[in-house]
């Protein structure tokens, strides 16, 4: 995950100082006791690419065990805006994909096993900006999930990591700010 973090910061300094970069905070995120932050950078006219980087931490009882669940993940997403107004804002449609490294921990005897968990879906949503640059943000979507870990005859990886969902559910609220542009 270093390499992944590291050229997500290279990308994010070597960003000309003019460009339109909407730097956010997904709110939404706290919800799981998490963290999420992004930056949208135009791509044309009417379509953006924006790079994520979250974290949360859930307790989740699966099949009569409680196990607590650890993700760090990259979100990448490419939006199309329908009728922008200033820039990259108004409704949108895209697709997002999360690459993830999922930890989870069996709390009655602090077993752990690790997995990837990879995500492709669809969003859509809605960005408001302020002429002085401030932005609010809803969006949704869904994806179908996979989770890769584990060996064979691994009853824990069995347990904590295959019963969960392969269908993923996202809501994002964010607020943030418009650099440039």
């Amino acid at each position: 995950m270093k390499p992944i973090l590291f050229a997500l910061l290279v990308l994010l300094f070597a960003l000309p100082a003019a460009a339109q970069v909407d730097a956010k905070l997904n709110a939404g995120s706290a919800l799981t006791l998490g963290l999420g932050v992004a930056a949208e950078f135009p791509l044309g006219a009417q379509s953006a690419l924006s790079l994520g980087l979250g974290y949360s931490s859930l307790g989740l009882t699966v099949k009569e065990n409680d196990y607590t669940y650890r993700n760090l993940r990259l979100v990448p997403e490419y939006r199309y805006y329908f009728a922008p107004r200033d820039g990259m804002d108004r409704f949108f449609a895209g697709g997002y994909g999360k690459v993830g490294r999922l930890v989870g921990v069996d709390k009655s005897n602090d077993q752990r096993v690790d997995a990837i968990r990879a995500v492709l879906g669809v969003m859509a949503g809605h960005k408001w900006v302020t002429p002085g640059g401030f932005l609010f943000e809803l969006n949704a979507g869904m994806g179908r999930a996979l989770t890769f870990g584990g060996g064979d005859g691994d009853a824990l990886y069995a347990r904590a990591i295959s019963t969960l969902t392969s269908f993923d559910l996202r809501l994002g609220i964010l607020v943030g700010w418009r650099i440039g542009g």
